[in-house]
Parts: structure tokens; C-alpha cells; sequence
């Protein structure tokens, strides 16, 4: 991608997360997400029953997200390879519902991990997180029952 290629995906980011992310508009999403979408994620350990890698899965995955985390994102781009942009991120949320086998304790916790994501006729095409399961539901643990 060209510098001005990249200066639009990083606004395109940066609506995606104000108004669909954290603004938590699902109608806009197609704005952001391109139609061949594929998110790499293994996000099973989660425990969530939305898990189609389809647009109407990842709506309703982001409902369930919000209902049992409410969460809210942060972002930092750390730099850019060809087309993909590598992502350091921050989720702050609230434990509201049962999650990795946690019942919910109405607790706040962050979390941080990394990820990529690539572009194609000005949309996300591909995104891929990298976050261990385990590793994460030890951090959660240590915030939510302290």
C-alpha cells in the first residue's frame, strides 16, 4: 500500500472502532468489513455460541460480546507490512456473563494483545489476533477476583 492507501485504512480503523467498536453501530459495519471477510481468530475458548465467520455470525458475536464484556476498545498501530497493518490492542471490559467457564462478577478488567489486519478496495478484508487463551483467563482471574 502507498502512504496515502495507508492513511485512509488508518481512518477507516479509527471509524471502526469509534462508531462500530465502542459506538457499538452494527448497521455500519459493511462500511468497514469487505464481503470476502475472513477473521483468522480461534475465539472458541471464549465460550460464546455466536461463532459463524460470517458478517451476520460477527454481528451477532459483537451482540453476545457486549451483553456478557461490554467492552470498549483501544488501538495502537505499530506498523505497516505491505498491506497489513500490525495492531497492538487494548479491551477494557466488564465481567457481566458467564465467559471461559467464569460466572460473572460484575468486575472490570483490560486485557491487551496483538493483531494484524489487511485491507483490499478500502475495506478489512483479513484480521487475525494473537492472544493466548490460558495466558488470558490467568490475567482476567487475577483482576476480577482481587
Amino acid at each position: 500500500m502507498n502512504v496515502d492507501e495507508q492513511k485512509a485504512a488508518e481512518a477507516l480503523l479509527g471509524r471502526y472502532l469509534s462508531e462500530h467498536l465502542n459506538g457499538r453501530n452494527d448497521d455500519v459495519l459493511e462500511e468497514f468489513i469487505h464481503p470476502d471477510f475472513v477473521h483468522h481468530t480461534d475465539e472458541t475458548a471464549l465460550g460464546f455460541e455466536n461463532t459463524e465467520p460470517d458478517l451476520e455470525g460477527i454481528k451477532a458475536g459483537m451482540v453476545e460480546m457486549r451483553e456478557k464484556l461490554d467492552p470498549t476498545y483501544e488501538f495502537e498501530i505499530v506498523k505497516w507490512e505491505d498491506d497489513w497493518v500490525h495492531l497492538n490492542w487494548t479491551f477494557h471490559g466488564v465481567h457481566r456473563g458467564t465467559v471461559m467457564g467464569l460466572e460473572a462478577t460484575n468486575k472490570p478488567f483490560t486485557i491487551h494483545y496483538t493483531g494484524r489486519t489487511r485491507f483490499k478496495d478500502g475495506r478489512i478484508i483479513d484480521a487475525q489476533n494473537e492472544w493466548d487463551p490460558a495466558a488470558t483467563l490467568e490475567v482476567v482471574k487475577a483482576q476480577i477476583y482481587s
